[in-house]
């Protein structure tokens, strides 16, 4: 029986092979990554420029390490990934006992994006696919994370935003979004009547891992006709409080 021949390798198979190469070694020359890759020296100049070009990899007297993007990338895999595993089972009984829509979401640039959905048991859900990007002045969610940074760094951030607007509701006034933070932070959790979605109200906390840094945020989602108060705020808030506890998060 003759066994099958591995494919071909292409770029991104050497790409991945020079990561972990600089992962294991700390830094290489072009010539080292040559040999270790098993390709032409072309093939790796040109990888390397493009990986340099954007910031995955970095050259110095010669010799290639990770750049800031792959540290970048590394840290929020490290930050997340207790996120992820302490989450889901916390915020399904929330979305159990509320019958709504219950989402986690992480920053990414200036936007959050969800990473982990459960729907409710009602008929009429507020729906967010997984991966969806929300801005982070117009959502429940984003609010929330924004709440979770210090008063500089969240000044700093919304300085960068472009604060679109998506409803007649939607808050585009930084001062006026700055005052909302605020009261979130007094509060324990953010609101978010009908300024990304006319038709829906939201509310959202933060959640901490164990050095105090904002790690994520979670939300809640419901029709508004059928969330008409704040009776969810502290439910979001204490569900945040529980994932952050697990965390080894200890509130001061």
């Amino acid at each position: 029986m003759h066994r099958a021949e591995a494919p071909p390798k292409g770029s991104l198979d050497r790409a991945l092979e020079i990561f972990e190469v600089l992962t294991v070694r700390g830094e290489a020359t072009t010539a080292e990554l040559v040999e270790a890759v098993g390709a032409s020296r072309s093939a790796v100049y040109r990888l390397v420029e493009r990986l340099q070009a954007a910031e995955y990899l970095s050259l110095s007297e010669g010799r290639w390490r990770l750049g800031p993007a792959a540290a970048r990338m590394a840290m929020a895999a490290v930050q997340h990934m207790d996120v992820f595993a302490a989450a889901p089972p916390l915020l399904r009984d929330l979305a159990a006992g509320t019958g709504e829509t219950v989402n986690l979401g992480v920053l990414s640039g200036d936007e959050i994006v969800f990473v982990f959905r459960e729907l409710g048991h009602h008929a009429v859900q507020v729906r967010s696919e997984l991966g969806a990007r929300r801005p982070l002045h117009a959502t429940a969610v984003g609010k929330a994370y924004l709440s979770g940074l210090s008063p500089a760094a969240c000044d700093k951030l919304i300085e960068g935003l472009t604060l679109e607007r998506f409803t007649d509701s939607t808050v585009i006034d930084p001062d006026r979004l700055r005052d909302e933070i605020t009261e979130t932070r007094r509060r324990g959790w953010s609101e978010e009547r009908g300024e990304f979605d006319a038709g829906s109200t939201c509310f959202g906390a933060p959640v901490f891992e164990q050095s105090g840094e904002v790690a994520a945020a979670v939300s809640i989602a419901g029709p508004t006709v059928r969330i008409t108060g704040a009776d969810f705020g502290p439910l979001v808030a204490e569900a945040a409080g529980r994932v952050s506890r697990r965390l080894g998060y200890v509130r001061p």
